[in-house]
C-alpha cells in the first residue's frame, strides 16, 4: 500500500524491493519447513514485486505480466489449462463462421439450418479445434480458406502451451 500511495518513483521503488525481500525471506522459512504450498504463494507475491521495479512500459515487465497471467509463475497449472479451454473455445467459434471441410463438405455456421444442426457443426468445429490444439491431427476434418492460417496458429499456440503445462506441472509435483 505504501509503494501505491508514494508519489516518488525512487520511493516506490524501494517499498517494492523491501516487499521483494520480505516475500523471498518468508519463501525460504516456510520451504524449509516443508510448506510447499504457501512456499508457493509467497514466490508468485516476490515475482509479483519485483515486476513492478521494472519501468512501467518495459519488454519485461510485460512479459513477466503474460508469465503471472498464464501460469502465476509456475505455481498455478490451473491457468494454463483454463487458458487451453479458452484458446479452443476461441479457435472453434472461428472455424464454426469460416468453416472447415469434412469428407469435401464444408461445415459452418449456416443461418437456414436447425438449432441442432448448426450445434453438430460446432461439436465437429470444436473437435477439430481439440485435434489441432494439441497437434493430433487424424485429417478427418480439414481446414478451408483462411482457415489455414488460423489452424496453423492454434497448433504454434497448443504446442508451445502443453509445454508451458508440462513444466508448471512437474514444477509442483517435484517439491
Amino acid at each position: 500500500k505504501m509503494a501505491r500511495a508514494s508519489t516518488k518513483l525512487e520511493e516506490k521503488n524501494d517499498y517494492y524491493q523491501q516487499a521483494e525481500e520480505v516475500y523471498r525471506h518468508l519463501r525460504k522459512v516456510t520451504e524449509a519447513q516443508g510448506l510447499f504450498e504457501t512456499a508457493g504463494t509467497f514466490f508468485q507475491r516476490e515475482m509479483v514485486m519485483r515486476r513492478y521495479q521494472m519501468p512501467q512500459y518495459s519488454l519485461g515487465r510485460a512479459v513477466s505480466k503474460m508469465v503471472d497471467i498464464f501460469c502465476g509463475y509456475g505455481e498455478q497449472p490451473f491457468r494454463v489449462i483454463a487458458f487451453s479451454v479458452l484458446a479452443i473455445f476461441i479457435f472453434a467459434s472461428i472455424y464454426f463462421f469460416s468453416g472447415i471441410i469434412e469428407s469435401g463438405q464444408l461445415i459452418q455456421y449456416n443461418s437456414s439450418n436447425t438449432p441442432y444442426g448448426n450445434a453438430v457443426d460446432f461439436l465437429k468445429c470444436w473437435y477439430f479445434s481439440v485435434v489441432t490444439f494439441t497437434t493430433l491431427g487424424y485429417g478427418d476434418l480439414a481446414p478451408a480458406g483462411i482457415t489455414r492460417f488460423f489452424a496453423a496458429s492454434e497448433a504454434f499456440v497448443g504446442s508451445f502451451t502443453l509445454a508451458l503445462f508440462v513444466v508448471v506441472f512437474v514444477k509442483k509435483m517435484t517439491r
